[in-house]
């Protein structure tokens, strides 16, 4: 909701200030409009173990962030629009991750991969994207597909971002000073870095919302 103030009335004894309901999408970057585009993954973003509280139960899940580029979506300087997603990291066959990977390649993960299978590799990759309307109106990835034989997309905007919480760890902050002071915020909430001594004024995660991954929510 956005209030917007359209005038203010002086009385003998009070000032009044007027407000009407202004439309949604003041003062917001824009959105990656709802339907099916092509995008390509820039970031993938290792948040670490997160809290998560399903109907009162609280959990600990290691979860991370994918970003994608839609070239055909712009803001006003040309440059694409972004539109990212949360996962638990597993590739449970119910897990989000899971799903959509497998939707995203075109074909199941083996058993091997599933041993072990680094997200990394997905940066750089293109996609075809269904995008619906999700919460409060705001646009979620729906569904994932393998971008068509043969076709091609523009070459890559935004930088690549990869960022492990293990290489925070080992001194590797390049990766993590390149990403938004909100999703560092939540990085240094996790369990592997909420007790690190050396965080210093960066550790303001109370105030940014953990991550919604409500319907990733499975016992595994």
């Amino acid at each position: 909701m956005v209030v917007q103030i359209v005038n203010i009335q002086k009385g003998k004894d009070m000032t009044s200030i007027i407000a009407t309901m202004g439309q949604g999408g003041e003062g917001r970057y824009p959105d990656v409009s709802v339907g099916v585009h092509k995008a390509r993954c820039v970031k993938v973003i290792d948040l670490g173990t997160q809290k998560n509280d399903y109907q009162g139960d609280i959990t600990w899940k290691r979860q991370c962030m994918l970003i994608w580029e839609v070239p055909s979506e712009t803001n006003g300087n040309g440059e694409p629009l972004t539109i990212s997603k949360f996962y638990t990291i597993s590739l449970h066959e119910k897990s989000n991750l899971g799903n959509d990977l497998t939707a995203w390649r075109g074909r199941a993960f083996t058993e091997l991969e599933k041993q072990g299978f680094d997200i990394s590799k997905l940066a750089g990759v293109p996609c075809m994207m269904n995008v619906v309307e999700g919460k409060n109106g705001r646009p979620r990835i729906s569904t994932l597909m393998p971008l068509p034989k043969g076709d091609e997309m523009i070459e890559q905007h935004h930088s690549t971002v990869i960022f492990s919480v293990d290489d925070y760890q080992k001194g590797n902050r390049d990766a993590f000073n390149a990403l938004p002071d909100g999703i560092r915020a939540i990085i240094l909430r996790s369990q592997e870095l909420a007790d690190s001594q050396d965080m210093g004024d960066d550790h303001n995660g109370g105030d940014v919302p953990y991550p919604d991954v409500s319907d990733d929510d499975v016992p595994f």
